[in-house]
């Protein structure tokens, strides 16, 4: 199984603004491992960990903190192909951000989008699933969520600006600068990199949209998206498994090998392989199905952290409130139907 990649295109005009703030890309190159030849063709592949350990690289070779950020509202979300032209011939903004979350595999299958709603806001959450490796992912975050930025500008006009942008990663010393590039508020430490927009926003229909147009790169990128190699169905299997193992009361190594008809050391092999962390996958898999046993008021809070395995419902309530900032009943009360 190979490990999760990006496509090239992300990489577009990097080393030129690497250049512009007088760096010199080759021994960022040299530092992980590329030719400047793997960046010529703009339909093949690099690792996702390479290219956010390039982002981490030019940080400290141009001295600039936020470099991350800057490329991403500086990169053309055009040079990304057929899944940017999809969603800006959306009929609204809420099927520009669905089209985001189903197909954005095809660009980065490392990375995973949801859109959530909570009360009069959305939230488009960026999660990089990048277990494993042994620098920071701050960059590569800042760079993904200035891309949607910029995207959303396309859509929204060169004014329109989130009610929020939330980041993963933990505080930082000056913020000045990601207020002013977001022009918005900005928050650190959160559950999952995010862009919160008003809920009316999603009905926003795309003035440009071209619904025929729409349609031949739907078919075209939902062919793409269906031949891709699916590197990481086999993670969607593990969780599968864990979340069968969850009803049963035990989400350990051993049961979901079982499930899997692989040994427990196989299944540590493989995980290892795809860099992921078995605790992180459980830990993911418990806050989806919360989200959504709590969008149903038939089941108690001590019941569903029952069916989540948890021994106790203070343990649910402390894991909840780490993903998500709230208490489950707070959630509920925001968001049941």
């Amino acid at each position: 199984m190979k490990k999760p990649t990006i496509s090239v295109a992300a990489t577009t005009g990097l080393l030129a603004a690497i250049s512009d703030e007088g760096a010199d890309p080759d021994p960022i190159l040299r530092a992980v491992g590329l030719e400047r030849s793997a960046l010529e063709n703009r339909d093949g592949f690099i690792a996702t960990a390479t290219f956010a350990h390039m982002l981490e690289e030019a940080a400290r070779a141009t001295h600039d903190d936020s470099f991350g950020l800057h490329f991403g509202v500086r990169f053309d979300p055009k040079d990304i192909g057929a899944l940017l032209y999809v969603v800006l011939h959306s009929e609204t903004v809420g099927l520009a951000m669905h089209n985001i979350e189903r197909y954005v595999h095809i660009h980065n299958n490392a990375a995973r989008v949801s859109v959530e709603i909570e009360g009069d806001r959305a939230h488009l959450r960026y999660h990089v699933v990048a277990n494993g490796t042994t620098f920071s992912m701050r960059q590569h975050n800042e760079y993904s969520m200035g891309v949607l930025l910029s995207t959303f500008r396309m859509i929204g006009g060169d004014e329109w600006r989130p009610l929020e942008v939330q980041f993963e990663h933990g505080p930082l010393r000056d913020t000045a600068e990601h207020s002013r590039v977001c022009r918005c508020p900005v928050l650190f430490g959160m559950p999952a990199n995010a862009m919160v927009v008003e809920h009316d926003f999603l009905g926003r229909v795309l003035p440009h949209a071209d619904p025929k147009l729409y349609r031949v790169l739907n078919q075209y990128v939902e062919r793409l998206s269906s031949e891709l190699p699916r590197e990481m169905d086999w993670l969607a299997a593990v969780r599968n498994a864990i979340a069968e193992a969850m009803l049963e009361g035990d989400p350990k190594r051993v049961r979901v090998a079982r499930k899997l008809s692989i040994s427990t050391r196989t299944l540590e092999r493989r995980l290892k392989e795809h860099e992921i962390v078995y605790s992180a996958v459980v830990d993911d898999t418990r806050r989806q199905f919360a989200l959504t046993y709590l969008k149903d008021r038939k089941h108690s809070l001590t019941e569903i952290a029952f069916l989540l395995a948890y021994s106790e419902v203070s343990a649910f309530n402390r894991a909840f409130k780490r993903w998500t900032g709230a208490t489950p009943a707070r959630y509920r009360e925001r968001n049941a139907r």
